[in-house]
């Protein structure tokens, strides 16, 4: 009894041994890496969208002789975004041919940490835009959501 339960421990053992060593396929986090590059994309068109009510307000202040400064700080910081977007998409290769699948789970990896970088970055212009634009009391923008 002792040697078919220490066999059937045996046994299940090295059953969990070879589950935890399977290798996590590339394809998986390339898949994510997409989806959030796609739901970023939606956030930079937000962005964007402020972006063009901003540089309205900062043309009409500017003729007003209104303080600018924080306003041309929001509009830098939704430029900055995009360029960091624009800089990501030019350097992204989803195409890993030739690569093991070792060497392409590290790159997407690696993409996976620079697209969830770039989201937080759209979410915190939308949020300081939001912002900007709440301390204004400007009418009817919730359309750009």
């Amino acid at each position: 009894m002792k040697f078919i339960f220490s066999s059937l421990l045996a046994m299940v053992m090295v059953c969990l041994w070879f589950s935890c060593k399977q290798e996590q396929d590339y394809k998986d986090i390339r898949s994510e890496v997409v989806a959030i590059h796609d739901k970023v994309m939606s956030d930079a068109d937000l962005a964007n969208s402020q972006k063009s009510v901003l540089d309205s307000i900062y043309r009409s202040f500017k003729v007003s002789g209104v303080d600018t400064v924080k306003l041309a700080e929001t509009i830098r910081k939704v430029d900055g975004a995009n360029q960091q977007m624009e800089n990501w998409m030019n350097r992204f290769e989803p195409d890993v041919s030739g690569k093991s699948n070792e060497e392409a789970l590290r790159y997407f990896k690696s993409e996976l940490k620079k697209i969830n970088d770039l989201d937080k970055q759209f979410k915190a212009v939308i949020s300081r835009s939001d912002r900007y634009l709440d301390s204004l009391h400007i009418e009817n923008r919730k359309m750009l959501h």
